[in-house]
């Protein structure tokens, strides 16, 4: 690591050490613990890193069919000019955390830097839900955007998908899938990406049970044991050094490339996990989120 940390967020992580809040997903696993650790991570964003003030364009909330029920979705439009692509979007927060409202600046802020129609899905949380729920939703709400694009980014517009963190690990997922369905997609967009599932921290456990370790080797659940990554739409991977899951995604991005996959790999060198919702706090986080958005948007209009 050639250069520190940015240091709005090295503050940042101080403040919450010193606020005495415990880990977001402490507790999860117990009665009521879903609900109580989201609400702690509401709180955590309401008073560290408020959803940033972006222009918007129209917003349509609905709900749409899915494997296991109705899934809530929110169809965001650009705010200035005309769209050229639909996008779905997966919320990050573990699989446990998080939902549209938590990732509205994330949807606002690619629909329009990215000129897409972006889908957020709402999909099902654990530990309530637990695997493959949460990507049988994913692929769901991808499915259904594809059928609707007239009504989105357009009859001919491509399709693509992005996610953060657990989201990045929902679209990585589904964009495999898309290819094994002969669905296509022009782009990937996954923000660091949780791609290998060891079935060891608590959002893993509550994402994938009680057998997590046997359930973690499905490559639905861990993209990077999918057999061969060949015809997967074109990645874009944007990741920190001081990200844990730093190591997992330069792995991807080789996989990507030596299965013969396109691939983009953007190593913001002064950010950690979660700089994408940092973006009211942090201007190096505002820029590379800026910087991953404008990749897409390259790659859409290529």
């Amino acid at each position: 690591m050639t250069q520190p940390l940015d240091p709005v967020l090295a503050d940042m992580a101080a403040r919450w050490k010193a606020a005495g809040v415990p880990d977001l997903y402490e507790g999860c696993m117990g009665p009521g613990g879903g609900p109580t650790s989201r609400e702690r991570a509401r709180n955590i964003r309401a008073f560290l890193y408020p959803t940033p003030k972006l222009p918007t364009g129209g917003v349509e909330n609905k709900t749409i069919d899915g494997p296991h029920g109705a899934i809530p979705i929110r169809i965001v439009w650009p705010a200035v000019g005309q769209p050229i692509a639909t996008l779905v979007f997966f919320h990050g927060g573990g699989w446990v955390l998080g939902d549209i409202d938590s990732h509205w600046g994330h949807a606002v802020r690619l629909a329009n830097n990215a000129r897409s129609v972006v889908v957020s899905v709402d999909y099902r949380l654990a530990p309530e839900h637990r695997f493959p729920k949460a990507v049988d939703d994913a692929f769901a709400a991808t499915q259904w955007a594809n059928g609707q694009r007239s009504g989105l980014g357009g009859a001919q517009a491509p399709l693509a998908v992005a996610g953060d963190s657990a989201g990045g690990n929902l679209a990585a997922a589904v964009a495999v899938m898309c290819r094994d369905a002969g669905l296509t997609l022009k782009a990937q967009l996954l923000i660091y990406p949780a791609v290998m599932l060891a079935g060891k921290g608590l959002p893993e456990l509550a994402y994938l049970g009680p057998n997590a370790e046997a359930v973690g080797k499905d490559p639905k659940a861990s993209p990077m044991l999918t057999p061969t990554l060949k015809g997967v739409a074109p990645a874009i991977i944007g990741v920190g050094p001081y990200d844990f899951l730093y190591q997992d995604n330069l792995a991807y991005a080789a996989k990507l490339k030596a299965d013969g996959a396109e691939v983009l790999l953007r190593d913001f060198p002064t950010l950690n996990h979660g700089f994408f919702s940092f973006t009211s706090i942090s201007k190096d986080s505002e820029a590379a989120s800026n910087q991953l958005c404008a990749d897409l948007r390259a790659l859409l209009e290529r």
